[in-house]
């Protein structure tokens, strides 16, 4: 008799689009990313290529967005380094279309993994040393790809080009894919939304990276808004329009502990 209505946590690619990093972005927010950066070049991390993982709890956490913003950030604010970013959602890609190849069918990651590229479907971004590997095809079978001796072969090829490999993967909550890539990254990082993740839904994550031994270097969190914050001074001032969310597309997930 009664439909619910269902929580969209969606954002159209319009707006997202507008979430990532410009030349008139707000002073915070590119400064937090420069932070963040910095961070990371601090990592534990003995390897030459830096391979970061970026992945949320669930759907709607702005990871995409912090995954493209990250891989920006590095490639801008260190000219001697090469980046790659890689979409490694295989159900649900956005990188392509928030970096402007929107409505393009373009090979990438499944093929090659599957077998039917011999060389990985690099392309290049609008970004100075930034480059894009799209997922590629999507169908119900293209995650179990992530598991193949291919994705061992994919991460030596990138490794003798780039410095930094970041991976945008699916939510842990709803799938499991992210955890695929444990043996070929040195870590992930947690995005996090103010005001929209629960403490049960991160808590649950984090158990099932414990459980496989994976490593999480930290959380970002994004969304924070400043204006409803007890917050004085320059950063303030700088940091006032900080204000804004984040979605996803993933399924019909509801989050009921918010």
């Amino acid at each position: 008799m009664f439909h619910l209505r269902k929580r969209r946590v969606h954002s159209s690619i319009a707006t997202d689009s507008k979430r990532i990093l410009t030349d008139d972005t707000p002073f915070a927010i590119t400064e937090a990313y420069r932070a963040l950066y910095t961070n990371i070049l601090y990592l534990p991390i003995e390897s030459r290529t830096k391979k970061i993982a970026v992945f949320s709890a669930v759907p709607g956490e702005g990871k995409t967005t912090v995954s493209i913003n990250l891989a920006y950030t590095i490639a801008a604010n260190s000219t001697e380094s090469k980046v790659i970013i890689i979409d490694a959602d295989m159900r649900k890609p956005r990188v392509a279309s928030l970096i402007g190849y929107s409505g393009k069918k373009m090979s990438g990651l499944s093929e090659f993994l599957a077998g039917i590229d011999e060389t990985p479907s690099v392309v290049p971004t609008k970004y100075d040393n930034l480059a894009f590997l799209p997922s590629g095809a999507v169908n119900a079978n293209s995650p179990a790809l992530l598991s193949t001796a291919r994705m061992k072969n994919l991460i030596e090829i990138l490794e003798n080009e780039y410095d930094f490999i970041i991976f945008d993967t699916p939510p842990i909550n709803v799938v499991s894919d992210a955890l695929m890539l444990s043996d070929y990254v040195d870590g992930y990082i947690m995005s996090v939304k103010s005001d929209f993740s629960d403490y049960n839904s991160i808590s649950d994550a984090i158990a099932r990276f414990e459980a496989s031994e994976a490593k999480i270097f930290g959380f970002v969190l994004n969304a924070y808004n400043f204006k409803s914050a007890k917050t004085s001074g320059k950063y303030y001032k700088y940091g006032k329009r900080y204000s804004y969310g984040y979605g996803y597309g993933y399924s019909d997930y509801e989050n009921k502990d918010e």
